[in-house]
């Protein structure tokens, strides 16, 4: 019965995201099967936690989890009625065949040490706990929960995406079962390696590129068994994938016309505050990065209107807060121009602990090694719109990190540094997967109009695949 259920489950959250996602590319462009399963998973999270907190602010029980049901399905059934198109099949290469075999091996791995260890100290104590309340709230988080000072360490001021997508496990299984709530997260870590094997593609129009990064992703320890990993049930590797994907089709959308990866774009980008609040550091860089294609492409100011969805849930998100009185984060001393006067001699021992972050072999292996030479290939070919977006969105949060540790009112800074240094750095390790493919494959950035390996576009050419229309945003 269990087994019925949480099949239930991630049914509806796949049916909701496959119909917002044929919403949003509208027949115009293909996708491949693990596109389509990546991009739903990332948007049926997304939306199903959104609706279980707009929901419940009006009923909660059965009701609730009922009106989600129905708006799950109907998704479903709209995306049943304009099905993405796939791509013409192709015989895949034997290399390609064993990369797969690889890549199959290490999510098998993942899924085991998932399942093996618990959750870790975040997510049991800042997500899971959330889900756990509401569950037996009727769905519904207690108001009293935002203003109880014994429970300001699960911090009640978190987003709601993690929990309460554990949450919509919990409604159908009819019981707070953490064990269940394991598989949410070695998921993102196999849309992860979607997501690489399609970007891959698109970048450089050759799939063994993307199935070789993809692989490679198991090897870096800080994604696969560390603290904050994959396996632990923290909130930041999720908010990486969601990053890839709003990075990954903003770098597509820089090329003319192609508006399908624009919408997508700002889908990923809107969720990325509703996450973890380290996402509206994402979010801006993200948006900046938004701001720079559509100015540099020369669109219709109408996609401006694509930044209001994320606008929406950071201001809304606030809104409520404040309405319930949720207490403020002591972590942080107040963020002005005096404070950072008074403490700008933090810079340089933060400077040197970021620094000293990138060669922790432990942790990293040689992953920022192989980044900063791609980095290097990338700062010549500045011009290209797209590269300059994948410099910005890897190097900017990085330094926006390293200055919000300036505000610590931790005694020592440095131990706040720390204690999430890696976790943070894991929020734009896959841009520089991104970084990587393009360093390698120069030149298919030559000629970004080819199609390649079985009519599946790469970036460029993925506009060309639109139906005669008008389109406005």
């Amino acid at each position: 019965m269990s087994a019925l259920a949480l099949l239930g489950a991630f049914a509806t959250l796949l049916f909701a995201g496959y119909g917002l996602l044929a919403l949003l590319v509208r027949q115009e462009t293909r996708f491949s099967l693990t596109e389509q399963i990546a991009f739903s998973w990332l948007l049926g999270t997304g939306a199903v936690s959104l609706f279980l907190w707009i929901f419940g602010l009006f009923f909660h029980g059965v009701l609730l989890r009922g009106s989600v049901s129905i708006v799950c399905l109907s998704l479903g059934f709209v995306g049943w009625r304009r099905m993405v198109p796939l791509p013409p099949r192709r015989t895949p290469k034997s290399f390609e065949i064993f990369l797969g075999i690889i890549i199959l091996i290490e999510i098998t791995i993942v899924f085991y040490l998932s399942f093996v260890h618990t959750l870790g100290w975040d997510g049991l104590l800042n997500w899971e706990i959330k889900a756990r309340y509401a569950f037996a709230n009727g769905g519904v988080l207690p108001a009293t929960y935002f203003s109880d000072s014994g429970r300001a360490f699960s911090h009640p001021e978190y987003p709601l995406a993690i929990p309460f997508t554990e949450l919509w496990l919990y409604l159908w299984l009819g019981e707070a079962d953490q064990f269940w709530a394991k598989p949410i997260f070695p998921i993102f870590y196999v849309v992860g390696t979607f997501l690489l094997v399609a970007l891959g593609k698109r970048l450089a129009g050759r799939t063994w590129l993307g199935l070789l990064l993809a692989a490679f992703l198991f090897f870096v320890p800080q994604i696969t068994v560390e603290v904050g990993s994959a396996i632990a049930g923290y909130a930041d590797f999720p908010l990486s994938i969601f990053y890839l994907a709003a990075i990954g089709c903003l770098f597509c959308a820089a090329e003319q016309h192609n508006t399908v990866f624009f919408r997508l774009y700002a889908a990923c980008l809107a969720l990325l505050p509703w996450v973890k609040r380290d996402g509206v550091i994402l979010w801006t860089v993200a948006a900046a990065c938004g701001v720079f294609v559509i100015l540099r492409t020369k669109r219709s100011p109408l996609f401006f209107l694509g930044f209001l969805p994320g606008l929406l849930i950071i201001c809304g998100w606030h809104f409520y807060l404040s309405t319930m009185h949720a207490l403020q984060p002591a972590d942080f001393l107040p963020i002005n121009l005096e404070t950072l006067g008074s403490h700008l001699y933090r810079i340089q021992p933060l400077f040197s602990a970021f620094l000293a972050e990138f060669y922790n072999l432990p942790t990293w292996s040689l992953f920022w090694f192989v980044v900063a030479v791609g980095v290097v290939y990338l700062l010549r070919r500045m011009p290209d719109p797209g590269a300059l977006v994948l410099f910005t969105a890897l190097i900017v949060p990085i330094f926006l990190y390293l200055l919000i540790y300036v505000f610590s009112s931790w005694p020592s800074y440095l131990d706040h540094v720390g204690l999430s240094i890696s976790r943070l750095l894991m929020h734009v390790a896959p841009v520089g997967f991104l970084i990587t493919i393009l360093a390698v494959c120069r030149g298919s950035a030559k000629n970004p109009t080819r199609v390649h390996e079985g009519g599946m576009g790469t970036c460029g050419s993925a506009g060309s695949e639109r139906t005669p229309m008008v389109e406005l945003a």
